[in-house]
Formats: C-alpha cells, sequence, structure tokens
C-alpha cells in the first residue's frame, strides 16, 4: 500500500559549496545547517515528518550526505531533491 499523505521534499546541500542557482525555484519552509559529524538520515527523516507537502533545505558535509543517501539505495551527492514518504526515499525529478 502506498503512502496516502504528501512527501516532504528535502534539498540537500553541501555546506562547503554555494548554493546550486536552481535553489531560488523552490519554496523552503525551513532551513536547517548540520555540523559534522552528524545522522543526516536521522535529521531528514524527522525533518520530514514535521513538512509533509513541503520543501526543507539541509546543508551537510557532502560525505555525510553521500553517506545518508547510500544507505538508502540511493545515487549522487548534493546538491539534490528527494522527496521523502512512509515508502521510503526517492530521488525528486
Amino acid at each position: 500500500m502506498t503512502d496516502l499523505q504528501c512527501p516532504a521534499t528535502a534539498i540537500l546541500l553541501d555546506a562547503g559549496a554555494g548554493p546550486p542557482p536552481w535553489l531560488g525555484r523552490h519554496r523552503v519552509a525551513a532551513r536547517l545547517e548540520l555540523a559534522d559529524p552528524c545522522d543526516v538520515s536521522a535529521v531528514v527523516e524527522e525533518t520530514a515528518d514535521r513538512f509533509r507537502g513541503e520543501t526543507f533545505a539541509i546543508a551537510a558535509p557532502a560525505d555525510a550526505i553521500v553517506l545518508a543517501l547510500r544507505r538508502r539505495g540511493l545515487p549522487g551527492g548534493p546538491p539534490l531533491l528527494v522527496d521523502i514518504d512512509s515508502d521510503g526515499w526517492r530521488l525528486a525529478p
């Protein structure tokens, strides 16, 4: 059965890089800066629960983001968009 709630969309950004040019096209409900070391997966999950149907941005060390993505079976690294709901994480189009 699929999730009936709207997914939250996370914009995952490398804390050591400047913002991507496409960031301004998104209405961002919250922005978080994570320090190293951090558990990006846990923060993304918790924040997604609070911001269903909305977009939030998380800036963290790139290697921590890549690790969180690999744990979810996703390729790539920051910057990118990820939809999160109870069915899991999916790269956003």
